[in-house]
């Protein structure tokens, strides 16, 4: 080789290591993700996203123990990774307080469009006076299970309202059967409250979120029938949904969506005997509200990454129909017994289920929605409704007085929290 075509030969190696050199790098927290689902989004970033973009992912899985503290302390060294997995509250909690990037205003028109298939309810846990911290990257809601062989047996229909439900559970009980909520009164009971709350009309918060809505006469109306169900139904505080349910003792329950995965996986011998539902709903006029908890766990980005176009690239793909699509399939092929709850609409179609169930999830997902987001946290507005529900179901309180002493002390906490919050919340409020 001669020395001239030497020259250009190291100057073309030179220019492609630099190019290599600085290709964006960009890493990924993701909370609650299992080391076999990192694998699989990583696969598909190297595959699909990578040769596409030129941008380089790390996807970091964590697990939930902990990882809100880790989150903070992140934001708050600013070693923080480009985007995070987290929960909905978390992303509005650390957006307000100025560490997460406001996706509605640094991406305007572009944000708008993207979110279109989305489900538009998920978007009220990290939404705060207009400002948005999150696109949702995965749903998880409740469904309500039945099986059809015991209540043909019966001559029972499927209950459409709570009305139903009440008239359905004396029949069942008197053939030693039962009726379950999906979370009992565990330290996941505010969910179901939720539920008969917004089916009522009733909000967590009032408009401004600044005050309790759980004095009102929605809000009582709600508490009253939800923990009746309990003390005067005698449904069961503690529901053994898999065992209850193969042996027909729950032959009509609302269940978590995880619990889809371990019937199909582990009562084949059920198979064309059961099926799922929408969750029972309140009667209000001519229509049924059938409003149901839902959870769309976001990604985020950190106000810190150095890439905040690449960043939204990433996000963008990640929460995409096609993302979505090979995402909730290729789980399902590669971890047996797992089902991916997609957060797009258009995703729904490549769920490798049934053909009835996909249409009932999606109608589901789309009556479902989020807890809004407020100052106080959700921790401890949980453990005011937890201890509200105890009072009621164990120690015979009266619901009415049980919730309104609830909405006082929620009432205290935000107060305080509204105060400590003050500086960085006047921004979005005006105050």
């Amino acid at each position: 080789m001669r020395k001239g075509s030497s020259i250009v030969f190291l100057l073309v190696i030179f220019l492609l290591c630099s190019l290599l050199s600085s290709a964006v790098q960009l890493r990924a927290w993701m909370v609650g993700i299992s080391n076999e689902q990192a694998k699989i989004i990583q696969d598909i970033l190297e595959e699909d996203f990578t040769p596409k973009t030129g941008i380089e992912v790390l996807i970091d899985p964590l697990p939930w123990a902990d990882s809100d503290r880790r989150m903070m302390l992140a934001a708050a060294s600013g070693d923080a990774p480009d985007i995070a997995l987290m929960s909905g509250l978390l992303a509005a909690e650390l957006g307000i307080r100025g560490a997460m990037v406001d996706l509605k205003l640094e991406f305007g028109d572009d944000f708008a469009s993207h979110i279109q298939d989305s489900f538009p309810n998920a978007f009220r846990t990290y939404e705060f006076q207009g400002a948005v911290f999150g696109v949702p990257f995965q749903m998880a809601v409740s469904a309500m299970f039945y099986r059809i062989d015991v209540l043909q047996e019966m001559g029972l229909e499927k209950p459409e309202t709570w009305d139903d439900v009440r008239t359905m559970i004396p029949k069942l009980q008197s053939n030693q059967m039962n009726f379950a909520l999906a979370y009992g009164i565990d330290a996941e009971s505010f969910r179901d409250f939720q539920m008969f709350l917004w089916q009522n009309g009733g909000e967590m918060y009032t408009d401004d979120r600044t005050q309790s809505g759980w004095d009102t006469p929605e809000a009582i109306k709600a508490f009253t029938e939800y923990t009746e169900l309990y003390t005067k139904y005698k449904i069961p505080q503690v529901p053994q949904h898999f065992e209850a349910f193969r042996r027909g003792e729950l032959p009509v329950t609302c269940a978590p969506h995880w619990t889809y995965a371990n019937y199909t996986i582990g009562l084949p011998e059920l198979e064309g005997k059961y099926t799922i539902s929408v969750v029972p709903g309140t009667r209000r006029g001519n229509t049924i509200n059938r409003t149901n908890w839902a959870a769309g766990t976001p990604l985020a980005m950190f106000k810190a990454t150095k890439h905040k176009a690449e960043a939204w690239t990433l996000m963008k793909f990640l929460t995409s129909a096609e993302f979505q699509k090979r995402y909730t399939a290729m789980i399902t092929e590669r971890i047996p017994g797992v089902f991916y709850f997609p957060s797009t609409r258009s995703a729904y179609s490549a769920m490798p289920v049934p053909q009835e169930h996909r249409e009932v999830l999606l109608q589901i997902a789309e009556l479902s929605t989020t807890p809004p987001f407020a100052i106080a946290s959700e921790n401890v507005v949980n453990r005011h409704i937890q201890f509200a529900i105890n009072e009621v179901v164990v120690q015979g309180m009266e619901p009415e007085d049980s919730l309104l002493r609830a909405a006082a002390q929620m009432n205290s906490d935000l107060k305080v929290k509204i105060a400590e919050y003050n500086r960085f919340i006047k921004q979005y409020t005006g105050k």
